[in-house]
């Protein structure tokens, strides 16, 4: 009783203000927003993969894919910047418009015998922190100025559209200054620019961190471990796992767009690809092996939802939130899907995932699509291992329920 009035309130409270801090929910929304591209570009590599496809065709689904993975950080520039405006209540389109500029003054431009350009990678994954650095806080600065009257205020008369493009004259004004200003000091230190600043000391040391499996493990048991107390997990830490693992997805999709290898095993897309099928596998257990009434009802209720990765009928339904039985198949299951998966990238029978396939795709269809029949396998062998790890403490649970049902028929008849 004393968790539950003292400790659980304070943690609930807690998690919710981290996951409702402004910044975090920026970054979880406005990266989300930009997995329609990814994924585009994911499918249009997955056709030109195919032996088939003729030599046209390829070439259009790969340029797809460059420009799905090659610009990825200019996408992301206008989805958080967009966002953050929109959490600040100003004006997303002028906002977005200072931020790209931002990012551009702030983005290095090389010159190739007579011609000027920007290096790709700096629009790739390469860019992708700076890129939200600029774009949360251009945007945020932005407001901050409108905020406090610091524009041209025109007569009533003047039609609101003309209005507002003169409002936004001077703190545009004072954000691309600032940022010609730092891109000044930035050119004066030893690295040349600000990406480069920020991927040795920043973006490098964080894929590092990313690079380890017990960074993904944690992640992993933490999110799980967080529905345990009912708050959203996936939610909380979706902005955590953004900042440790989308730059390895996005640069093993640069890398095989242009005919590389992949490099990162630990990525965004082999996370969301082999979290494993628990979702299905506790559906079927609640359906087939369950004896209980009620258990076998929740499992009719949550077997089709199962199927594309929908939980939340049986988080609440059996529960498995607060339910000490379940407590370490719930926070488990995904651990063991991804160290599985994990080993077998290692041992060299699982490809490195390069593809962002959505989560919502059937097991073993997401399987293969993300890693060909390798992937299939592998969310076959993870099912039986989920399956497997459920079994003992369900029918613990299973028992509690046929018990009570027991007791409450009797008394039924007993009246």
């Amino acid at each position: 009783m004393s968790f539950k009035e003292n400790v659980l309130p304070k943690l609930t409270q807690g998690v919710v203000k981290f996951s409702e801090n402004k910044y975090v929910r920026v970054i979880c929304y406005g990266m989300m927003a930009i997995m329609p591209i990814s994924l585009v570009g994911s499918l249009a590599m997955i056709l030109a993969g195919f032996p088939f496809i003729p030599a046209p065709v390829r070439a259009v689904c790969t340029l797809g894919t460059q420009i799905a993975s090659n610009l990825i950080t200019v996408y992301a520039v206008i989805a958080l910047s967009s966002v953050m405006a929109k959490e600040c209540k100003q004006d997303a389109v002028a906002s977005v418009i200072m931020a790209v500029a931002c990012f551009f003054i702030l983005t290095p431009i090389r010159s190739f015998e007579k011609i000027q350009a920007i290096e790709l990678s700096y629009l790739g994954s390469k860019g992708m922190f700076v890129g939200i650095i600029v774009s949360m806080l251009s945007a945020r600065f932005y407001a901050f100025l409108m905020d406090k009257r610091i524009f041209i205020r025109m007569p009533e008369a003047v039609p609101r559209g003309v209005a507002k493009t003169f409002e936004a004259i001077v703190p545009g004004f004072i954000l691309l200054s600032a940022a010609l200003v730092l891109n000044t000091l930035f050119r004066l230190t030893p690295f040349g620019n600000m990406h480069d600043i920020v991927y040795t000391f920043l973006q490098r040391p964080l894929q590092n961190l990313g690079s380890s499996i017990w960074s993904a493990v944690l992640l992993m048991f933490l999110a799980e471990l967080l529905w345990f107390f009912g708050i959203h997990g996936s939610l909380v830490t979706s902005s955590i796992l953004t900042a440790l693992f989308a730059t390895q997805a996005y640069a093993n999709m640069e890398a095989v767009s242009s005919g590389a290898q992949p490099e990162f095993i630990l990525n965004m897309f082999f996370m969301d690809s082999f979290k494993g099928p628990r979702a299905l596998a506790l559906a079927t257990l609640l359906l087939l092996y369950c004896r209980s009434a009620r258990l076998k009802a929740v499992g009719r209720v949550a077997i089709f939802p199962s199927v594309f990765g929908i939980t939340e009928p049986m988080k609440f339904g059996i529960p498995m939130v607060l339910n000490p039985w379940l407590l370490i198949p719930m926070t488990l299951s995904a651990v063991i899907s991804i160290l599985i998966a994990w080993g077998a990238t290692l041992i060299g029978f699982l490809p490195i995932v390069s593809l962002n396939i959505s989560k919502q795709m059937p097991p073993i269809i997401q399987g293969f699509m993300a890693a060909g029949w390798q992937g299939a396998v592998i969310q076959v062998i993870q099912y039986v291992v989920i399956v497997l790890l459920y079994i003992p403490f369900l029918r613990q649970v299973d028992r509690i329920e046929l018990a009570t049902e027991s007791a409450e028929k009797q008394a039924g008849s007993g009246a």
